[in-house]
């Protein structure tokens, strides 16, 4: 009777085991971590910038900030002017940025006159639809004008690249038209949504395109597309996503246009499979081999379960 009682008493221990993992198998949110080539994109914008005479004082640096209330540092391209000037600050200034644990060259840097440029969905995301990209421009700047030129740039997705629309809300987009570009002046900050032409559905009669509610990539469909992931190993798995090319003007108000200086900013994003897995070792196995998330032929983001005999 007590080895009855035992045998029992651990099928009810296992049971209870086996519902908790089951429930916690349902909180857990495996989710992508999207992020940019950063030496790609500093080294081809400063390139481009050093071959133009008008471009000379200007530096490209690719920077993490944190901006509002979101105190998540987020990739963006800051185009700083006379980086390597000293500028004047007052001795509280410097002592209350002192405080905050900035540098001398960060706290220079915040000094110089910038632009900010900055593409976003980026960092930790859910497996979601993104149906637009945002563009935001910080002009931090007091005597140039930054111009962005949507038909001359492009965002390319499987080895093909695709025209880009500014998506306005509820307006119709004549694509026989060129696209005006958008003009950041000094102190502005201006931030647009953007997706590709094909997401747009056309009226025959009058010619004018509507955005449709199509994203411009399914997260779930592109991990379906991934090689999977083996949690086993230590490798990480990083595919390719997306990667927009952005034609951007810089110029002063009085500077005639032939004098402007252009430059097109690759953002090349990937994007890294991130599992979320229990901390507790011994819930991580039973749920690579039990769990619902792991069928018999394997998934995604746990990879393929050794079959018998293997």
């Amino acid at each position: 009777m007590k080895a009855f009682l035992l045998a029992v008493y651990f099928l009810v221990v296992l049971y209870v085991l086996y519902k908790m993992a089951l429930s916690l198998e349902d909180r857990l949110e495996d989710k992508v971590d999207i992020f940019i080539e950063e030496n790609t994109l500093g080294e081809q914008t400063q390139t481009q910038l050093s071959m133009q005479r008008q471009a000379k004082r200007i530096t490209a640096k690719v920077r993490h900030i944190s901006t509002g209330k979101d105190k998540t540092k987020r990739p963006v391209l800051s185009l700083i002017y006379d980086a390597d000037k000293q500028h004047p600050i007052s001795p509280d200034m410097l002592a209350a940025q002192k405080t905050l644990g900035m540098s001398d060259e960060a706290i220079q840097e915040s000094l110089c006159p910038k632009i900010i440029i900055r593409v976003a969905p980026t960092n930790e995301q859910p497996l979601k639809t993104i149906m637009f990209l945002s563009v935001s421009v910080f002009n931090d700047t007091t005597d140039t004008q930054v111009y962005i030129n949507w038909d001359r740039s492009s965002l390319e997705m499987f080895g093909q690249g695709n025209r880009i629309i500014r998506s306005t809300p509820n307006v119709p987009v004549d694509l026989s038209q060129p696209q005006v570009p958008t003009v950041i002046n000094p102190g502005m900050t201006v931030s647009s949504n953007i997706t590709t032409e094909q997401k747009y559905s056309r009226n025959t009669d009058t010619n004018l395109v509507r955005a449709t509610p199509q994203p411009v990539v399914d997260l779930k469909e592109r991990i379906a597309m991934a090689k999977p992931t083996d949690p086993t190993s230590g490798e990480e798995n990083i595919q390719q996503l997306y990667a927009l090319d952005l034609m951007v003007g810089l110029k002063h108000p009085t500077t005639p246009d032939r004098d402007i200086i252009s430059i097109l900013i690759p953002f090349i994003f990937r994007m890294k499979i991130k599992v979320d897995k229990p901390a507790f070792p011994p819930l991580r196995w039973w749920l690579r081999h039990f769990g619902r998330r792991n069928p018999s032929e394997g998934n995604w983001f746990w990879g393929s379960r050794p079959k018998p005999g293997k």
